[in-house]
């Protein structure tokens, strides 16, 4: 069970950091190869950096909601309920929701930003 939290943990601390780096990425991009040249389709760039941004605070979320199932968990060991329903109740399973969706909203952003790169180059 450690091993498997402390994967979860650096998922979680992954998915924030490569967010928040292909944000700063993209906006040197911009500043740096486009400069004062005209943008090509810039929905798609705008796309990514919001889907990046629902991926950072569905993430954020995830965090809420995994204390909040381990809180859960804790609740029905001292009950002595914990083989009766899913370890950790809807909650856990809210977490596990939450997590997919933040790595798939990163990873269609990133295929956005890959669009818009190669409209501008």
């Amino acid at each position: 069970m450690t091993a498997e939290q402390k994967a979860q943990d650096d998922y979680d601390k992954n998915l924030i950091a490569l967010s928040g780096g292909a944000l700063g990425i993209t906006f040197a991009f911009i500043k740096d190869i486009i400069g004062s040249n005209s943008v090509v389709n810039p929905n798609y760039i705008l796309v990514a950096w919001i889907l990046w941004a629902i991926s950072i605070s569905i993430v954020l979320l995830s965090f809420y909601s995994s204390n909040w199932a381990l809180r859960k968990a804790i609740k029905q060991v001292d009950i002595e309920k914990i083989y009766d329903n899913h370890p950790g109740g809807w909650q856990d399973i809210l977490t596990g929701i939450l997590n997919a969706l933040g790595g798939i909203l990163f990873v269609v952003g990133v295929i956005f930003a890959a669009i818009f790169t190669h409209s501008n180059l």
